[in-house]
């Protein structure tokens, strides 16, 4: 008769005494986490640095911007603290205060180093309405005209995209294209009917629709006439006698 066996039955919980795996992972990457935890710390330390750097260096700029009251003093701001708020802010007031002074194209300039500068910089858009009404009041409109097809395109610029439509159908109207121009004032109409700028369309509108005078030929002026000579009254030494009136009935007798 077979002997019965009696089977091996495992604990259920059993404890393993033994390290875990993350205390075999600590001992054999011990010196690589050391590095690492270094470098960390000195990344860090790094970044508050320059961040109090950067933070001390707007705030100097500010002040510089603060006291920039004229030409001069502003493109000392952007050439002293490149690269930081202020100077991009310095640059808008540069450029309205060259445009103020009639220095146009100066003021060109500085808007295009801007915008080229400052690609995210919310004030961009403005920055380039701007540079197309400088460019409008040169008479360069199909450059200008480029510059407000941008805006118009451009979903963050919706702000100011009213006025860039103006723009353009100032410059249609001025290249004698009537039809084009009504289509951008009416534009600004119906995408943009709580814009600040719907009376201004309103005011374009009636201007391009409005029918030119028609011109009238003066009359010719009549020939003056000469003066028909009346004749003289008479005088009096030339008056006609007068005719004696005839005796009327018989003669009256002499008396004895």
């Amino acid at each position: 008769m077979p002997e019965e066996t009696t089977p091996s039955v495992a604990p259920l919980a059993e404890i393993n005494l033994g390290p875990s795996k993350f205390e075999q992972f600590l001992d054999n990457n011990q010196k690589t986490l050391a590095v690492l935890l270094a470098v960390a710390v000195v990344a860090s330390a790094v970044y508050i640095v320059i961040r109090g750097v950067e933070k001390s260096r707007e705030h100097s700029a500010g002040v510089a911007l603060s006291k920039a009251l004229n030409i001069t003093a502003l493109q000392d701001v952007i050439s002293n603290h490149a690269n930081t708020k202020a100077a991009a802010s310095a640059k808008l007031l540069l450029a309205d205060m060259q445009a103020g002074e009639n220095k146009t194209d100066a003021a060109i300039e500085t808007l295009k180093d801007f915008i080229a500068t400052h690609n995210d910089h919310p004030a961009r858009a403005t920055a380039s309405a701007r540079l197309g009404a400088c460019l409008m009041s040169q008479g360069k409109n199909a450059e200008a005209s480029s510059i407000f097809q941008q805006i118009v395109s451009d979903p963050l610029a919706r702000y100011i995209a009213p006025y860039a439509l103006i723009s353009l159908g100032d410059i249609a109207k001025i290249g004698g294209d009537t039809a084009k121009a009504e289509s951008y004032f009416n534009k600004v109409k119906s995408e943009f009917p709580e814009s600040s700028f719907i009376d201004l369309a309103n005011e374009r509108l009636n201007s391009v629709q409005a029918k030119p005078p028609v011109e009238v030929q003066p009359p010719a002026p009549e020939a003056k006439k000469e003066p028909v000579a009346q004749p003289a009254p008479p005088s009096p030494t030339s008056a006609p006698t007068p005719t004696p009136a005839k005796s009327q009935g018989k003669a009256t007798k002499k008396k004895n």
